[in-house]
């Protein structure tokens, strides 16, 4: 058994109303942009070499992903396509900015001014000894 070999799925994108063909290759695009990339750029004869179908059945299936705007394809001319894939992108993007406000967050200074009038220690009295200098001082 082979570990370390798979693809996170959210349940909403399994439950969702795709055919089979265009979930199996927006499963393969999505394994193609691990980590942080929300972009891959395989071309359309390697997806259908890895999905066992032809060409033309694989331009089926992104035009499917592109109308449900689950994917962007922009095209390069002779090089393979770019493939984004939108929900990814939208995460990234969001999780940019939460990251960027919880920083500023955390470097924030206070920038009022802090008073330190009353900022020493108390200071200890012998009262018994203070009473006895204090009679003494009115008997005279």
């Amino acid at each position: 058994m082979q570990e370390g070999n798979f693809t996170i799925i959210k349940n909403s994108d399994i439950t969702s109303n795709l055919s089979n063909g265009a979930f199996r290759l927006y499963v393969l695009l999505k394994s193609y942009c691990y980590a942080e990339k929300d972009n891959c750029y395989p071309s359309q004869k390697t997806l259908a070499d890895k999905l066992n179908r032809s060409i033309r059945t694989i331009q089926r299936y992104l035009k499917e992903l592109v109308t449900k705007n689950i994917i962007r394809i922009r095209h390069r001319g002779s090089i393979s396509n770019v493939y984004t894939l939108l929900r990814k992108k939208i995460g990234n993007n969001i999780n940019n900015s939460v990251n960027k406000a919880r920083n500023v967050y955390k470097s924030y200074k206070n920038t009022y001014k802090v008073d330190e009038f009353n900022n020493y220690n108390q200071r200890t009295y012998d009262y018994k000894d203070l009473e006895k200098k204090l009679t003494a001082w009115q008997r005279e």
